[in-house]
């Protein structure tokens, strides 16, 4: 699979919420980068018109 450029974004969020996610996220062996990478790919997926 060809890599694609990222960019870096900030995201605002309650601390906890980022807190769980990363503790969840590190437990499945993954970052919290590849977390938001797949919900934004499946928000779009549920969204495109």
């Amino acid at each position: 699979m060809v890599k694609q450029p990222m960019v870096a974004r900030q995201v605002r969020t309650p601390a906890k919420l980022w807190d769980d996610a990363k503790a969840a996220a590190e437990q499945n062996d993954e970052t919290i980068s590849d977390v938001i990478r797949r919900a934004l790919i499946q928000y779009v997926k549920e969204n495109q018109s």
